[in-house]
C-alpha cells in the first residue's frame, strides 16, 4: 500500500510561501489605482410631443391628424383679422383668408367653405373699395394739375420716398403691403361688388361644385321652413 506524501512549504517571516505571480502580483505591487471621478451631464428633456400625454390630450392629437385644425369661432376669427388688417386709402383691409384644409365634405351647417366664403367676400369688398378710393384720389389730383410720387420729388430725393409723397400719404399702389392688384389693375373697370366666380377661379372644380350643391340644398330647406 502506498503512503501519500504532502510537501508543505513553510516561508520564512516575512515572506510569501508560494509566490504570488499575474493578477494578484500586480495587486500587490500597484494597491492604490488612480480612478477618474466619473463625471455626467444632465440628459435634454424630450421633446414637448414626445412627453407622456392624458387620453384627452392623445384623442384631440389623433382628430387634428384626421380633421385638421379646428374651427376658430366667430370671435376668434374676429380678434384674428382685426390684427392682420391693414390700413389702405382709409379702409380697413384683412388678410385675405387661406384656403380650408379640413373639410369632411359631409355637408356640416358651419362648413369651412362657408366660413372662407364670407371671409373672401368681404376681404374682396374692402380691397375694392381701398381701390377705388386710391382711383378717386389719384383722378382728383389730376384734374387739380397736382402730380403724385414721383412727380413732386425734388431732384436728388431717393426712388423710394419720391414713390410715396402722395398728399394723403398713401404712396404708389406698389408700395401696398397688401395685394391689391389681384382683382385687376387700379385703372381698370371694377364693378360695385367683384364677381363670385372671379374670386373662386382658383379653387378646385370638386369644391366649388360641392359649394352650390350645398347651397341650393340650404335654400330649398329654408323655402320649405318657411311654407310650414
Amino acid at each position: 500500500m502506498q503512503q501519500r506524501t504532502i510537501k508543505y512549504h513553510i516561508s520564512k517571516p516575512g515572506e510569501q510561501a508560494t509566490p504570488l505571480q499575474g493578477f494578484y502580483a500586480d495587486m500587490l505591487a500597484h494597491p492604490l489605482h488612480q480612478t477618474p471621478a466619473a463625471t455626467r451631464t444632465a440628459p435634454a428633456p424630450p421633446p414637448a410631443d414626445e412627453l407622456p400625454k392624458t387620453t384627452k390630450e392623445e384623442t384631440l392629437a389623433k382628430g387634428r391628424i384626421v380633421f385638421g385644425s379646428r374651427l376658430a369661432g366667430p370671435t376668434e376669427r374676429k380678434e384674428k383679422r382685426n390684427a392682420g388688417s391693414k390700413m389702405i386709402a382709409g379702409v380697413r383691409v384683412p388678410p385675405k383668408p387661406e384656403e380650408p384644409d379640413n373639410c369632411c365634405m359631409s355637408g356640416c351647417v358651419n362648413c369651412v367653405w362657408d366660413v372662407y366664403g364670407e371671409d373672401l367676400d368681404e376681404w374682396a369688398q374692402a380691397t375694392t373699395e381701398a381701390k377705388a378710393r386710391i382711383r378717386a384720389q389719384e383722378t382728383e389730383k389730376r384734374l387739380k394739375g397736382q402730380g403724385t410720387g414721383a412727380m413732386l420729388a425734388s431732384k436728388g430725393t431717393p426712388t423710394h420716398v419720391a414713390s410715396s409723397m402722395d398728399d394723403d400719404g398713401g404712396g404708389s399702389e406698389t408700395n401696398w403691403s397688401i395685394d391689391l392688384g389681384e382683382l385687376g389693375e387700379l385703372g381698370d373697370a371694377q364693378p360695385e361688388k367683384p364677381i363670385e366666380e372671379e374670386l373662386w377661379k382658383n379653387i378646385p372644380v370638386g369644391i366649388r361644385e360641392f359649394m352650390k350643391t350645398e347651397k341650393r340644398l340650404k335654400e330649398q330647406h329654408a323655402e320649405e321652413e318657411a311654407r310650414a
